[in-house]
């Protein structure tokens, strides 16, 4: 998956200036100190009925990780009203939304999440395929060992299984010309900052 800093036509709008408050801060991250965070892209199409179950989900589990995160809803061609129902998730604390001019395929939309994302991990979910939020603890974990990229993939017997990219073999695909994300990333994936950037700084 590039990413490219000059997005095709109809990808969203670049991100608002940087505000100290753009993020969800949970009592503890405020308590803490806690200055990482975490960003969530969420492309999707035609979905307003599955996001007024699936947001709470993955705010309560973003919150309980504990850092202070934001989510990033990319409309790549709803016709269904999303516009309506994000205009009101918009206006609580670490929701954001954007939309594109039209369809754009899902590659496209993860672009423009990923270069609207501030966090420092990025966190990538598309709600179409069967991976759980559930697992987003665990990559989280990972990622807090120095993983560079975790992202599930599916097993023989279709259950979801993390894999990761430590500090090494980041080293090792980032110096190949060629290097392409796994596949399995536009699923559900975790990029630290520092792979984000050179996505984009390659692109």
């Amino acid at each position: 998956m590039p990413i490219r800093p000059d997005l095709p036509r109809g990808a969203a709008a670049p991100p608002p200036p940087a505000d100290p408050q753009w993020a969800h801060a949970s009592g503890w991250a405020q308590l803490s100190g806690a200055r990482q965070t975490v960003s969530c892209v969420l492309p999707c199409r035609d979905r307003a009925r599955e996001l007024p179950q699936l947001l709470p989900i993955l705010s309560d589990t973003l919150t309980e990780c504990g850092y202070p995160w934001e989510l990033i809803v990319v409309d790549h061609g709803s016709r269904d009203g999303t516009d309506s129902l994000m205009s009101a998730w918009g206006e609580l604390p670490g929701f954001r939304y954007l939309s594109t001019d039209g369809p754009v395929p899902l590659e496209a939309a993860f672009e423009a999440g990923i270069l609207a994302a501030r966090g420092d991990a990025v966190i990538l979910l598309d709600p179409a395929l069967p991976h759980t939020p559930e697992l987003i603890p665990t990559m989280i974990l990972q990622w807090e060992a120095d993983a560079r990229l975790v992202y599930a993939a599916r097993d023989a017997a279709g259950a979801s299984q993390l894999r990761h990219w430590d500090e090494a073999l980041t080293a090792a695909q980032t110096a190949r010309s060629d290097m392409h994300l796994p596949p399995e990333c536009m699923g559900l994936s975790l990029l630290d900052r520092r792979l984000v950037d050179w996505l984009i700084q390659a692109g």
